[in-house]
C-alpha cells in the first residue's frame, strides 16, 4: 500500500482566540460528548481544537503507519477506521475497529504507531500535535482521566477479541462481530457491516472462504437476512446473543449444538465475498 499518511500542520486560530469565541466547533460535533472530550469545558475544547484541527481521508486512505514516528493522534469524528498490524509473512490482523468518539494513533509503542490506521470509509477526525497532547494530559487531570479510561476501554475491548479468536468457533466469531458493528455504528434497523469479507476474515482470523459459510450459516438458522452483502438484518436478537456470547460463559446451548452437529444437516451454499 502507497498511500502516504496525512500530517498535521494546522495554522488555525490561536487558543487565546478560541478562548474567546462564544462558540466553536465541537458544540456542533456528534463526538462532543464521547471520548476524551466528554469533560472538558468551553477552554479545555478549545486547547484541543488549538493543538490540531480538522483532518479527511477517503476510503482506502491510510491515516497512520505502524512503527512510524508518531507526530500526530487523531479523535474520529466521522466515519470507522482499522488498526491493523502485518504479520511476518504477509498476513495481516485487524486489531481493532474504531469509530466515532474513538481516538486513534494511540496508545504509543516507544513513541512510534503501534499500528497501522485504515480509513474504511470516509473519514473525519480531530487531529492533535502529539508532544501538546501529552503536555495538555500532563496539565489536565480530567482529560488525562478521560484518557486513561480510553486505554482501559481499548484493552477490554482487546481481551475480549482475543477471547472471540481464541476460543469462539467460526460462526460464533460471526455472530459476535455482527452485533459489535451494531454497537458501534448505533444502528436500530439493518447494520452497515461496512467491512468486506476478506477485512472481516482478517479482523476474526479465519479465512475468507470460512467467513462466508458462517454468514451463510447464520442466515440458515434465521437469525439475519441481508440486503446486501454488506447489510445485515437481525432476525432474532436474543438467539443471535445465544449464539455470539454462550461460548464466552459456557458451552453452547443444545438448541444450537444440535443445529451444528447433526449429522445429515443440510449445507448452504457460501455467500459471495
Amino acid at each position: 500500500m502507497n498511500v502516504q499518511p496525512v500530517r498535521s500542520n494546522y495554522t488555525g486560530p490561536t487558543l487565546s482566540a478560541l478562548t474567546q469565541r462564544e462558540s466553536l466547533p465541537c458544540d456542533h460535533c456528534a463526538s462532543r460528548s464521547l471520548g476524551v472530550c466528554a469533560p472538558l469545558d468551553h477552554k479545555g475544547l478549545a486547547s484541543l481544537v488549538a493543538m490540531g484541527g480538522q483532518r479527511r481521508w477517503d476510503k482506502g486512505q491510510v491515516l497512520y503507519i505502524g512503527g512510524e514516528p508518531a507526530q500526530a493522534f487523531y479523535k474520529i469524528t466521522k466515519g470507522i477506521v482499522v488498526e491493523s498490524m502485518m504479520l511476518a509473512d504477509g498476513r495481516r490482523q485487524i486489531v481493532a475497529i474504531l469509530t466515532v468518539g474513538d481516538l486513534c494513533g494511540y496508545p504509543l509503542r516507544q513513541g512510534r504507531y503501534a499500528f497501522t490506521g485504515l480509513a474504511i470509509t470516509p473519514v473525519e477526525a480531530c487531529a492533535f500535535g502529539a508532544e501538546k497532547f501529552s503536555a495538555y494530559m500532563g496539565r489536565n487531570v480530567q482529560f488525562a482521566c478521560a484518557v486513561a479510561d480510553h486505554v482501559s476501554e481499548r484493552l477490554t475491548q482487546a481481551t475480549i477479541g482475543r477471547t472471540v479468536v481464541g476460543q469462539l468457533r467460526s460462526f460464533e466469531r460471526v455472530a459476535h462481530f455482527i452485533l459489535e458493528m451494531e454497537e458501534r455504528v448505533r444502528s436500530s434497523g439493518p447494520v452497515e457491516l461496512h467491512l468486506t469479507r476478506e477485512e472481516t476474515a482478517d479482523y476474526l482470523g479465519l479465512t475468507l472462504e470460512t467467513v462466508s459459510r458462517s454468514f451463510s450459516k447464520l442466515k440458515h438458522m434465521r437469525l439475519i437476512s441481508f440486503a446486501s452483502a454488506q447489510l445485515v438484518t437481525v432476525l432474532d436478537r436474543k438467539g443471535l446473543r445465544e449464539v455470539a456470547w454462550e461460548g464466552l460463559a459456557k458451552p453452547a446451548t443444545d438448541k444450537y449444538r444440535r443445529s451444528s452437529m447433526q449429522p445429515g444437516a443440510p449445507q448452504v451454499a457460501a455467500l459471495p465475498a
